[in-house]
């Protein structure tokens, strides 16, 4: 089994339900092609604040999920680095919470250290938190790859190195080998080296390239930018997460930032026309794909389709999605995607993981 190529979003006390005294309200869903063979999939929403002071925002439950890794993921909805491991997340199939961050205080992942960037991913399982999108997603990758590892084995695979930052002089960890899905020793196949070779360099275009272009774009005028947390505010729940001074905090502060911010984006990143910019992105995308594959992974998605996905779904509400729709190819790709995501087709992969175990 290859996962995302052939084949193709620390210890905590988890304080749900009763013991923590959590009021849940759930909503059922269920894949309308394989209702009868599959479990529902569910999404609990937390109504009141958890004893630990986290809001939960929901929790997606599968009970096909028997890894108990107990995963929670500290987010921002709208952001592109989240979206990738929800992405991957949904689509495999895992059962995860989530909380979501107030993009201003921050206030909520204060446990991390001094770490103020999300995704951070959580769980029983590990010693530490898991951070980095691409290093989350090839981590839990590498999980489902191998059954006969614990999730610390398999983030042992990533070490990091001590670096500096070029632009702050501040230390800084990297992992080298974020892209890569570990394999027990076996032999592959050329097409086989050659997938997984591909996979790796579009999953790395992604974070290098694509996602730059997002900022520029969904931050272009300060209407757009204040229209962008606008929506934000909807999609991430804020008026159920957040008090109402927070909320409004982050909605005008984060756009106005965020739009300042964004023209140093594009310069730094050498974007003369955003729009142009991004709708070549896409083209560039569909063309590699060719005619004869339905996804980057064949007949199935693979690493860097959910990579990708993520990145786009993060502003599906936004002017530019929509003109990019208009103008570029990119609409079957995504169409299909998000079915494939929605049915949560990579889930027979963390059954065959759990029988294993």
């Amino acid at each position: 089994m290859r996962l995302g190529g052939r084949i193709g979003r620390l210890g905590m006390a988890r304080i749900l339900g009763a013991a923590g005294g959590v009021g849940l309200a759930s909503v059922i869903l269920v894949n309308k092609e394989t209702k009868t063979e599959q479990k529902p999939w569910k999404i609990e929403y937390a109504t009141q604040s958890a004893k630990d002071d986290v809001m939960l925002s929901r929790k997606i439950v599968n009970e096909l999920d028997k890894t108990g890794l107990n995963l929670r993921l500290y987010q921002y909805q709208t952001c592109p680095f989240c979206c990738k491991v929800r992405a991957f997340m949904d689509y495999y199939g895992f059962s995860y919470e989530v909380v979501e961050v107030n993009p201003v205080t921050r206030s909520q992942i204060k446990f991390a250290n001094g770490y103020k960037k999300v995704p951070i991913m959580t769980s029983c399982c590990c010693d530490q938190p898991l951070v980095e999108s691409s290093l989350i997603i090839s981590v839990l990758a590498t999980f489902l790859q191998l059954p006969k590892r614990s999730l610390n084995e398999c983030m042992d695979f990533y070490p990091s190195i001590e670096t500096v930052d070029e632009k702050t002089q501040k230390p800084t960890k990297t992992y080298p080998n974020k892209y890569f899905v570990m394999e027990e020793e076996k032999t592959l196949t050329q097409d086989q080296i050659q997938r997984a070779r591909e996979e790796r360099e579009w999953r790395d275009w992604v974070d290098a390239h694509f996602i730059h272009l997002i900022s520029p774009n969904v931050y272009r005028t300060w209407s757009e930018s204040l229209s962008t947390f606008q929506w934000f505010s909807v999609v991430g729940d804020w008026d159920r997460n957040f008090p109402a001074w927070e909320r409004y905090l982050a909605v005008y502060v984060g756009a106005l930032a965020m739009f300042g911010i964004s023209k140093s984006l594009k310069k730094r990143h050498n974007i003369e026309d955003e729009r142009k910019s991004l709708f070549e992105a896409c083209d560039k995308w569909v063309e590699a794909i060719g005619k004869d594959r339905r996804f980057m992974g064949g007949e199935e998605p693979n690493l860097a389709d959910l990579a990708l996905f993520g990145a786009i779904n993060s502003f599906v509400g936004c002017a530019a999605f929509k003109e990019m729709r208009e103008k570029t190819s990119i609409g079957p790709w995504f169409d299909a995607m998000k079915v494939a995501i929605e049915e949560r087709r990579g889930s027979k992969f963390l059954s065959t993981r759990a029988k294993k175990d």
